[in-house]
């Protein structure tokens, strides 16, 4: 690439900077530290044990004291050494890292995709005294004050973080407050979207976890603590304003997208959010979880520019960051992130791009199957499928909130059940009694102590009685009802009243047998994923077992809530139940109602042909989505190597141990390059608008559009079948079928 004298990295660092009467190399150091950013499970002592017995010597304990000690000091070298090498290539500032990970791609309809979401596996402990002699509360804090900024600009600060809380919003300028937004459908679904869970502290926990935000390719954006709190919504608001506030507009994931939404717009950030057409989306993992009128507006099938992606960027960074749990440190969290950017994320992105623009091909190999089943269900202009969308929307809408005079009436309807039949167990109470009645001088003492009892329930069901009756008095003026209007039994109201409540019980029960459906197809999954270990299989098939019993007792309940409904509702068996992968159904069986079987949306065939016809568009985006990521991977490349070349030969006369931590840098990643372009599927070229750090954009003179598939792949298509392909997906998408 450049000329450069190696050096050998040699040394030795000390156990105390006052006291340096032991040493340990820096190489062993630097191998640890290697290690440990492959492997965060490996501890200090471990390593050092290993140590210990190839130099054939007794382990001490306080040898991991000394090693932790010196490898403290090694990250705080390597950290001023990369703050001085960001200062020469003139990436210093706090925002370059996380506006040049991901550039957002000008051409698109989203020019961002990111994924955020909270973990609760890093957890820091908050040392205090002993708490009170009755137990009830925590001691004092004893906490050493440490003024030091922990995680470089991985991390963002508490005091911007705390600006976000919902108390502090009307210290925002020109900021007015809103009335409450609707209620969410899916708020009794998550527990993360209830205040009453967030705001809550956490025992005896300083940091419950951390707050994460990632590009869809698993660059790290930026990291926030959650101190004292919960998934709070001020963690979402305050990530979002610091990413919008220094780039361009962008789609977020984000598992509880439908009421962080509505948070959105009550609060400071909603004309920024507005001014840079924030996307909120929910990742296709727990898409399927929620209730179908968030599906429609949040799920990334029905959002356009949203591609092939799934979102579930951050599911997959907190599964291998859960190792830090036990060193869970500023430093070890920020090298950790550093690491797996530059190691393994643009490692692994040219792989991702060519599976990606492979699996996008395959969903569009689809497409004359799709054409031909549109046709099958008399879908014969695609753009009925938008407009069938909107129907469907427009009539959960309708049904979102029971009216208020409908929920009286099925209280009224259920209030009054009860007090007849209190009443009629009061009458046989007293007629028991009258039975059992006697003269005294009949009576033995069994006799009187069953009496005794006879009259105490008699007594109990009078208070009952009482106390159901002012129920049913005070429902009876809401609603507007004399005495005289009482409602009989099997009367027009009662009727009307009495398929209210079935209707929800029969919804309840579908909610019930839905829930548990989707824990099993949750645990088929996990089942399948590799890596998942043998009694981890064991217990999973275990719990199955045990899943199944309840999900038939699930089903029965339900079967016999549709039964009883008018007309009555579908019937299932257990052969639906393992059918039904898509959960949408689910959703759609709650809702159905007779007012909407003959509509063409309520179809399964015509529901299964719209979802296979919108995953052909977001195949076809995502192929456009992945034409911009190639070229600008490529002239990154290009631009990255001569730019390295340019400062390393600018430093390497007045400072060449500098210049040599330059080009060290510019090999971490670099090194790749090469087996980037080699990859198999991925055709060298070059071209592509770039953005600056000052928002400007540089064209590239050798712009051109490549194929990202190699055309002498096996795999490859010929010139025809792409065309026809084409032309196919083409005709679907714009022209009637």
């Amino acid at each position: 690439m450049y000329e450069i004298p190696v050096y050998v990295r040699s040394g030795y660092l000390p156990f105390n900077p006052l006291l340096n009467k032991s040493l340990v190399s820096f190489q062993t150091i630097e191998l640890y530290h290697h290690l440990f950013m492959r492997c965060p499970r490996l501890g200090i002592q471990p390593f050092v044990r290993a140590l210990c017995d190839l130099q054939g010597v007794r382990f001490k304990n306080n040898l991991s004291v000394q090693i932790s000690a010196a490898y403290d000091l090694y990250i705080r070298l390597v950290e001023g050494v990369r703050l001085k090498v960001r200062q020469a290539l003139g990436r210093d500032s706090s925002n370059w890292r996380m506006l040049n990970n991901c550039g957002g791609e000008l051409e698109l309809v989203i020019r961002m995709l990111l994924g955020i979401d909270g973990n609760n596996s890093l957890k820091r402990f908050q040392r205090r005294e002993p708490p009170s002699e009755d137990g009830k509360s925590l001691g004092p804090e004893k906490e050493r004050e440490d003024n030091r900024i922990g995680g470089g600009d991985y991390f963002l600060q508490p005091e911007a973080v705390d600006l976000w809380d919902e108390s502090q919003w009307h210290k925002w300028p020109g900021w007015t407050p809103k009335e409450r937004s609707p209620k969410i459908p899916c708020e009794d679904r998550w527990s993360n979207l209830k205040e009453s869970n967030t705001n809550r502290t956490f025992g005896h926990f300083d940091v419950n976890g951390i707050f994460g935000g990632f590009c869809r390719h698993s660059f790290t954006i930026v990291f926030l603590d959650m101190i004292r709190t919960g998934e709070h919504s001020k963690y979402m608001l305050a990530l979002l304003n610091h990413f919008m506030s220094a780039s361009r507009s962008l789609g977020v994931g984000y598992d509880i997208a439908c009421g962080m939404t509505a948070k959105i717009i009550r609060s400071p950030l909603n004309d920024l959010a507005q001014k840079e057409r924030l996307s909120m989306m929910i990742g296709l993992l727990h898409g399927y979880a929620h209730n179908r009128l968030c599906q429609l507006s949040f799920l990334l099938l029905y959002i356009q520019g949203a591609g092939i992606e799934d979102l579930e960027v951050c599911e997959r960074y907190f599964a291998q960051s859960n190792a830090l749990a036990p060193v869970t440190r500023y430093m070890a969290i920020a090298n950790y992130a550093y690491h797996r950017d530059n190691m393994e994320s643009y490692h692994n992105l040219s792989r991702f791009i060519v599976s990606n623009y492979k699996q996008a091909l395959g969903i569009l190999s689809r497409s004359r199957n799709t054409a031909c089943t549109l046709r099958a269900v008399g879908l014969l202009d695609v753009k009925n499928a938008a407009v069938w969308l909107d129907e469907e929307k427009a009539y959960l809408e309708s049904h979102q909130d029971i009216p208020e005079e409908d929920t009286t009436k099925s209280s009224y309807y259920l209030a009054l059940g009860k007090l007849w039949e209190c009443q009629d167990e009061l009458r046989r109470a007293r007629a028991t009694f009258r039975m059992e009645s006697g003269p005294p001088s009949e009576l033995n003492i069994d006799h009187a102590n069953q009496l005794v009892l006879t009259e105490r329930q008699m007594v109990n069901k009078q208070e009952m009685e009482a106390k159901l009756l002012l129920d049913v008095q005070s429902l009876e003026e809401r609603l507007g009802l004399r005495r005289d209007q009482r409602w009989k039994r099997d009367s027009e109201a009662w009727n009307s009243a009495r398929e209210l409540v079935q209707t929800a019980k029969y919804r309840k029960a579908a909610d019930k047998l839905k829930g548990l459906t989707v824990a099993r197809i949750f645990e088929l999954s996990k089942m399948n994923v590799a890596g998942t270990g043998y009694k981890m299989r064991q217990h999973i098939g275990d719990a199955m077992k045990k899943r199944s019993k309840a999900i038939l007792s699930a089903l029965e309940e339900y079967n016999a809530c549709a039964a009883s409904l008018k007309p009555p509702r579908k019937l299932l068996d257990w052969d639906d139940i393992l059918n039904y992968t898509y959960l949408s159904e689910f959703n759609f069986l709650r809702e159905s109602r007779a007012d909407i079987l003959d509509k063409p949306w309520a179809k399964p065939a015509v529901r299964e042909a719209m979802s296979e016809l919108f995953k052909l568009i977001r195949a076809g985006e995502e192929i456009d989505r992945l034409h911009v990521e190639i070229k600008r991977l490529l002239t990154y490349m290009k631009e990255e190597e001569e730019y390295f070349a340019t400062v390393v030969r600018r430093h390497r006369d007045n400072d060449e141990p500098l210049a040599y931590q330059i080009w060290l840098h510019g090999r971490e990643r670099s090194r790749f390059n090469e087996s980037i372009q080699k990859l198999k599927g991925f055709t060298p070229g070059i071209g592509a608008r770039r953005q600056t750090v000052d928002g400007t954009e540089v064209v590239d003179a050798e712009a051109e559009g490549q194929n990202p598939n190699n055309e002498n792949s096996d795999e490859s298509e010929t010139e025809d079948e792409e065309d026809e392909r084409t032309e196919a997906i083409l005709t679907i998408a714009n022209d009637p079928v």
